[in-house]
């Protein structure tokens, strides 16, 4: 869908718009999980989809659509390495928060082994039928969740302010492609 608006709309909405549609996709996910609403999470999650995939389908096309046909190969490469050392990123980096965050907050019950303290698989393992152990590393794990997304949100609503900011030359139809030809 961005990518058939795109010359309509211009690169500078799609782009800051979907980051905050992500953005705010995640914070209803944390309304959920906080609630405890399975529904509005199932919504949370497809918001936050519709959102991201509008940014990265927009974003390629824009590297793509402003390489010149000789550069084209360099382009996609770095359009590649970059959708990947993003995701790659991402991935390292909110795995650990949210086992830093877990870590710092689950306070198990005396006379369990401290590896239950490091993840919450390990709690689990470890637990062997005990609720208060359960109890302990599920709610740790929802506080670590929460932490994280609400992290992640923010990082989205940045990107978005920030995309907002620097893509402000890219006009909307005809303006986005004729600075793209000239720049």
């Amino acid at each position: 869908l961005g990518a058939a608006i795109l010359h309509i709309v211009g690169l500078r909405i799609i782009i800051s718009g979907s980051l905050a549609i992500a953005a705010l996709g995640l914070a209803l996910a944390v309304l959920a999980s906080a609630n405890g609403s399975l529904p509005l999470l199932v919504v949370s999650f497809i918001v936050t989809g519709f959102g991201l995939g509008g940014t990265c389908a927009v974003a390629s096309a824009a590297i793509m659509g402003n390489a010149p046909p000789r550069k084209a190969g360099m382009a996609a490469s770095i359009e590649e390495v970059s959708y990947e050392m993003g995701s790659l990123s991402a991935v390292a980096l909110l795995g650990s928060l949210l086992t830093f965050v877990y870590a710092t907050v689950v306070r198990l019950p005396d006379g369990t082994p401290a590896a239950a303290g490091e993840s919450i698989a390990d709690a689990l393992g470890i637990a062997d039928g005990d609720l208060d152990v359960i109890a302990a590393a599920t709610s740790a794990y929802d506080t670590a969740y929460l932490v994280t997304m609400i992290v992640l949100a923010v990082m989205l609503a940045s990107g978005a302010a920030l995309t907002n900011r620097l893509l402000r030359a890219y006009g909307r139809g005809s303006e986005a492609m004729e600075y793209a030809e000239n720049h």
